[in-house]
């Protein structure tokens, strides 16, 4: 065998070695694109969550999120679902770092950076959710959100119909 032919070998095995570790090390590590996901859990916030996906990138987990909304920013209520899902899986996958998340809506994603001040925020949250009692105002006059709503069959400001 020539010398031209066996360098030419070794440069394509390494390409195809290169491209291997490159997909191996981005895998997909989680779904829940068709309700199937596992539920994962902090048991130090006492809070549990689904994310759509979870990609692991050498030691980093990136957690994405498919939202079926338009918008031209980030809304803080899925802001605050990230948060949560980056507390989830820092107690989750302790030897790993999540360093940001993915929001992604029909035509834009959004890199969620994963701070201190959002992780202060999230605690903030997720006691005053807690310390509050009964059934939350409605603030919108959107029927469809009644629908995916977890109050909305006690709900006596719903804007949907209840078949009972």
């Amino acid at each position: 065998m020539s010398l031209v032919l066996f360098l030419g070998i070794l440069v394509i095995a390494l390409v195809l070695l290169s491209v291997l570790f490159h997909l191996l090390s981005r895998m997909k590590i989680y779904t829940d694109l068709h309700g199937q996901g596992e539920i994962l859990r902090s048991e130090r916030l006492g809070i549990s969550g689904k994310p759509d996906m979870i990609v692991r990138r050498g030691r980093e987990i990136i957690p994405y999120e498919y939202k079926s909304t338009d918008s031209d920013k980030p809304r803080e209520g899925h802001i605050m679902q990230m948060a949560a899902y980056f507390a989830i899986l820092e107690e989750n996958f302790p030897d790993n770092t999540v360093n940001y998340g993915v929001l992604k809506y029909k035509d834009t994603a959004f890199r969620i950076e994963n701070t201190q001040e959002l992780r202060l925020r999230l605690i903030e949250t997720v006691n005053e959710m807690r310390s509050l009692s009964g059934m939350p105002e409605r603030n919108h006059e959107k029927s469809g959100r009644c629908f995916r709503c977890s109050f909305s069959n006690s709900c006596e400001q719903r804007l949907i119909k209840i078949q009972r």
